[in-house]
């Protein structure tokens, strides 16, 4: 995750630490000039950077698990019919959560994993 990041003015740069919330100004020729906590538009706009990094990691889980889904359906399709009916819950479970990481993954959703 990407913790600071800066702009740059004609007159000098701010740097802004997602992490501890605090922005830093500096003059023109790098000297510092003070630090001051975020503003409410900065807070906002640090809580949606941290919140796309997560869904970029949640998308990345979700590929990963899909491709491991193929193998678990395909495991599935393997066993007879009479493995099926003695015990369908474990299957049941698994098709679901391949289910919802499928619709996760078409509707560009990855606010969670599963």
């Amino acid at each position: 995750m990407t913790d600071i990041y800066w702009t740059y003015e004609v007159d000098g740069s701010t740097s802004f630490d997602d992490s501890t919330r605090i922005a830093t100004e500096y003059d023109a020729e790098g000297a510092l000039i003070g630090e001051r906590p975020y503003t409410a538009e900065e807070n906002a706009r640090a809580e949606q950077n941290i919140a796309n990094e997560q869904a970029v990691e949640n998308k990345t889980t979700v590929e990963i698990n899909l491709e491991e889904d193929l193998a678990a359906m395909q495991a599935i399709l393997d066993q007879t019919n009479a493995e099926l009916r003695a015990d369908p819950s474990q299957e049941i479970k698994s098709i679901a959560k391949a289910v919802r990481r499928l619709i996760r993954s078409a509707l560009d959703d990855y606010s969670g994993t599963e």
